[in-house]
């Protein structure tokens, strides 16, 4: 079944998350992209964690439905070719610093007046404008400015989130953006110029929940503690579950479920708000009401009383879990180079599709070839410009 995003086409100038997530993620509903890589080894993910013949997990799953080819932009030649496929493109996107690609000849300006209908994407680390436009970025420098570090804190102070989250957000932000893009466009008929910054998608994300005492700011406003505070989990006699208790009325069911109605008639838990006053007392009592049984027996208990609970699983359990295995969040798929893998199913389905289509991730400019005859090079001519360090 063709993808929603069928015919649309994608040139990337990029790598590692941001960028290469957004794209892969419109590769999974249909878009053609293709990679542009540097001459020099190409992509830094490829490299980065689990690996096999030169091929990283993290790579094969942010660069699925891609061609990969190499260009040397320092070259003329190289750059008519980036201008081909811009031409034919519906979608440039790059994720370099400000400035950077301007300095090659393709800003925005530039591009459009080699095609005029085109959707130009910059995604950069504190976007274009701002005393920190110019600095460099990763992750764990977004995690750290945004919020995210701070929210996690702990007795031992501030902790980051053990997953390239900032990277995703802003790449989540980064695809819905060119699907809006593409429909303005078309209604429109007007180019679109989308700048992406990974700080402001981060920002933007955590509010107003994880910045909830820094939304309203009136002096007589009630300030209670803020609720991602009850964001704990909970040990039993032998494992962790996940229990909330969101409501009144659910915090009596789990009481009554697991014998404890002398909680539920806890002064200091009848109510939310007393709950909030009191979180300490209220988790350890909690925690000790959960420890009283194993972690199947207080799960069933919570589900029968129609309360959120789920185990705690480690990275290595989920894709074995009953209800992941059941609908096939995960499949195994083995695809050359990396071999067996396993690769998640996007959270949205189109018409009950759940079919995992993109090719496999390409192997560095695997496709160098087969594009510039596609456009219209010769094998003689695309010889020479391997020669002289034009293209890989």
């Amino acid at each position: 079944m063709a993808g929603p995003l069928s015919g649309i086409k994608i040139v990337e100038l990029a790598q590692m998350i941001a960028v290469p997530g957004a794209t892969h993620l419109l590769a999974t509903q249909g878009a053609e992209i293709v990679k542009v890589e540097n001459t020099t080894g190409g992509d830094d993910l490829r490299m980065y964690g689990s690996r096999k013949g030169n091929m990283s997990g993290w790579f094969a799953n942010a660069n699925s439905g891609k061609r990969s080819i190499g260009l040397n932009l320092e070259h003329e030649d190289a750059k008519e070719i980036l201008k081909s496929f811009i031409r034919d493109a519906d979608v440039f996107i790059e994720g370099f610093r400000p400035g950077a690609v301007s300095r090659l000849g393709f800003s925005a300006e530039e591009a459009f007046r080699i095609n005029p209908n085109l959707v130009y994407v910059s995604s950069s680390g504190f976007g274009a404008e701002g005393p920190y436009s110019d600095r460099p970025v990763y992750d764990p420098v977004i995690q750290a400015i945004s919020g995210w570090a701070g929210a996690q804190r702990t007795t031992d102070g501030p902790t980051l989130i053990r997953g390239m989250v900032a990277d995703k957000v802003a790449a989540l932000t980064t695809s819905q953006a060119i699907t809006a893009a593409l429909f303005a466009r078309d209604k429109t008929g007007e180019k679109q110029h989308v700048q992406v910054s990974m700080l402001e998608a981060n920002i933007a994300f955590n509010w107003p929940d994880v910045m909830m005492h820094e939304t309203v700011l009136d002096d007589d406003a009630l300030h209670l503690p803020n609720l991602l505070g009850s964001y704990q989990l909970f040990s039993t006699s032998d494992g962790w579950l996940s229990v909330t208790a969101g409501t009144d009325s659910q915090w009596e069911a789990v009481c009554s479920a697991l014998s404890r109605e002398d909680l539920a008639e806890d002064e200091r838990f009848s109510s939310a708000a007393n709950r909030s006053k009191h979180f300490t007392e209220w988790y350890e009592s909690f925690d000790e009401m959960l420890g009283a049984f194993t972690t199947e027996e207080a799960l069933k208990k919570c589900q029968d009383a129609d309360v959120p609970a789920v185990k705690v699983l480690d990275p290595s359990e989920v894709a074995h879990d009953t209800h992941v295995e059941e609908v096939g969040s995960v499949a195994e798929v083995e695809p050359p180079i990396i071999g067996k893998m396993r690769i998640p199913r996007q959270g949205a389905v189109f018409n009950n599709s759940t079919n995992y289509s993109p090719r496999p991730a390409p192997a560095y400019c695997q496709d160098t070839t087969d594009l510039l005859i596609e456009l219209g090079y010769s094998i003689d001519v695309i010889e020479k410009l391997r020669s002289t360090g034009t293209v890989s």
